[in-house]
This record gives structure tokens, sequence and C-alpha cells, in this order.
């Protein structure tokens, strides 16, 4: 397996719109950034990227997820 063909893939996008929630309202009412935000919704730089454990705790306890249901691992095309 070669790791370098795999990307971790946040699905904010799909849950932002399941919940008809925007990103600035989202960032308010989680107090961080909406750039990040807007970074993780279109996973831009994932590779690069250093989400810490306080977004992801807070993003789950607003959206009433786990990390599973936030992130998966996929196959770069």
């Amino acid at each position: 397996m070669e790791f370098k063909d795999y990307t971790l893939y946040c699905k904010l996008d799909t849950i932002l719109k399941a919940h008809d929630i925007s990103v600035l309202k989202l960032s308010k009412e989680i107090g961080h950034r909406r750039t990040t935000i807007m970074e993780l919704m279109h996973n831009t730089n994932m590779e690069k990227k250093k989400i810490s454990a306080e977004l992801i705790m807070k993003l789950c306890l607003y959206f009433e997820v786990t990390p599973n249901d936030l992130f998966e691992i996929r196959r770069k095309e």
C-alpha cells in the first residue's frame, strides 16, 4: 500500500448542506475562522493541513456526529 495514493477527505460540505447552515453562521457559533472552515469544506491542501483536535471536537459536538462521520480516507484520483 502506498500512503501517498490516499488522502483525508472532509465531508463538512455535505454536513453543512444537510443542516442548511452557512459557513459564516458555523464560524460564529463555534468560534473558529471562516477561512479554515472553507478549506475543510473544499478539501483544500488536505495533505498538508493540520486540523486541531479542538476544531474536530467542536464540529462533532455541533453537528452531533463522530469523527468517522466527518472524515474518510479516499484514494486520490
